[in-house]
C-alpha cells in the first residue's frame, strides 16, 4: 500500500486527461518493492504480489466518485473486500483489470494520499467549478444467494439542497465465501 501511494501522492492529471491506476503504478514486481499480500485469484483468497494494492484503488476510486470525476473503467472483485461495501470497490490486475477515470474538469486536479497503519487516505484538489454540486454516494445489496450478492451502487448530485441527477454507477455481482 505504501509504494501505491507514494507513487499516486502528488499526482496532477490535467483537464480532458484520463488517468490510469495501473499505468501510474507499473508492473507490481519485487524490484519494484512490491511484497506478497492477500489477492483474490480464481476464487481463492491467496498470497500474491502486490496484495493490498487494491484497497489503494477502491479508496481513491471512493475519493474520484465524490470529487465527481468520469469514471471510465472500473471493476468489483470476486468477492466482498473487508474494507469496502459491495459496489463501493475497484480492484485492479496489472496487464488485465485497470482503474480509469477523466478528469472532465475545466482546470488540473492534484491527487494527494498516504497510508498510515494500513489505512489509506485520499485528497483530490482543484479550483473551483462555476457549478458545484454536493455529491452522495451509496450502494445497495439487491439481493443474496448461498452462491452471489448483487449490488447496485449509484451517484446522486444536488445543487442548492434539489437532486438534479441520480445516476447508476455500476450492477455488480460477487461471490459469496
Amino acid at each position: 500500500m505504501r509504494i501505491a501511494c507514494q507513487k499516486l501522492n502528488e499526482k496532477v492529471v490535467l483537464a480532458g486527461n484520463t488517468f490510469s491506476y495501473n499505468q501510474t503504478l507499473g508492473e507490481r514486481t519485487v524490484a519494484a518493492g512490491y511484497k506478497n499480500g492477500k489477492v483474490y485469484e480464481n476464487g481463492e483468497v491467496v498470497d500474491g504480489l502486490g496484495g493490498g494494492i487494491c484497497q489503494v484503488s477502491t479508496t481513491l476510486y471512493n475519493a474520484i466518485l465524490y470529487a465527481n470525476l468520469e469514471i471510465v473503467e472500473r471493476r468489483n472483485h470476486q468477492f466482498v473486500p473487508s474494507y469496502a461495501g459491495a459496489g463501493l470497490d475497484a480492484t485492479v490486475v496489472y496487464g488485465s483489470i485497470d482503474f480509469q477515470f477523466k478528469n472532465t474538469r475545466s482546470y488540473p486536479i492534484k491527487i494527494q494520499c498516504s497510508v498510515d497503519k494500513g489505512i489509506c487516505n485520499f485528497q483530490i484538489y482543484g479550483l473551483k467549478e462555476e457549478t458545484e454540486y454536493e455529491v452522495n454516494v451509496w450502494a445497495n445489496v439487491i439481493s443474496k444467494t448461498k452462491t452471489a450478492i448483487k449490488s447496485k451502487a449509484y451517484r446522486q448530485l444536488k445543487l442548492n439542497g434539489e437532486v438534479v441527477s441520480t445516476e447508476l454507477l455500476s450492477s455488480d455481482t460477487y461471490k459469496v465465501h
